[in-house]
This record gives C-alpha cells, sequence and structure tokens, in this order.
C-alpha cells in the first residue's frame, strides 16, 4: 500500500524541557504533517503514513495517541525481513491509514 514515511519524527527531549516545549511534536504532526498529507493524498496516491519507531514503550504509545498502529508479531515480522531499512534496524514499523486519520 503506498504511503508515506515519517523519517527522524521525534522532539529532543532536552530541547523541549529548557524550552517548555512539550507537545510539540503532537502540534507538528497535527497541526502541519497531518494536514499537508491529507490535502495531497489523492494527487499522491498514498493511502496511509509510517514510520520506524525507536522501541521505547513511552514513544510507541505516544506514537499511538497520534493514532498510529503496530501490525500484528507476525505482519510485523515479515515486513521487517522484506522492507526494513538498515538504518531503522531496530525500529518498529508503525502505521496509520488516512481515512482513519483524525483531521
Amino acid at each position: 500500500m503506498p504511503g508515506v514515511e515519517l523519517a527522524n519524527f521525534a522532539v529532543n527531549n532536552a530541547f523541549a524541557e529548557k524550552h517548555n516545549a512539550k507537545g510539540l511534536g503532537y502540534l507538528l504532526f497535527s497541526g502541519l504533517i497531518a494536514p499537508f498529507v491529507l490535502e495531497h493524498a489523492k494527487m499522491l496516491g498514498i493511502y496511509m503514513i509510517y514510520l520506524f519507531a525507536l522501541p521505547y514503550e513511552r514513544l510507541m504509545k505516544t506514537y499511538e495517541s497520534y493514532g498510529f498502529h503496530r501490525l500484528p508479531r507476525k505482519a510485523e515480522e515479515q515486513l521487517h525481513q522484506r522492507l526494513k531499512p538498515a538504518y531503522d534496524e531496530s525500529c518498529i514499523f508503525m502505521y496509520q491509514l488516512l481515512h482513519e486519520m483524525r483531521h
């Protein structure tokens, strides 16, 4: 299924604490990234947005709060064998179908 990958989508904790920027990632995603992707989805021929999350429970829960999902364990393993870039070796594939996206 064609999609757009969010790469290096993270907010540095030290920056967020120093500048009182808690929630900055959500603001960027919901206010900029999601509207742009939704507006251009038909022209680009995409149906989902995805990322490879670092395997930290707190971070993955944050992405889940944005509407992202993990695949079932077996499907996730199969996807990682076929498509996972070496750069994202320890990361977990997470996706959001555009028709499910909150706007």
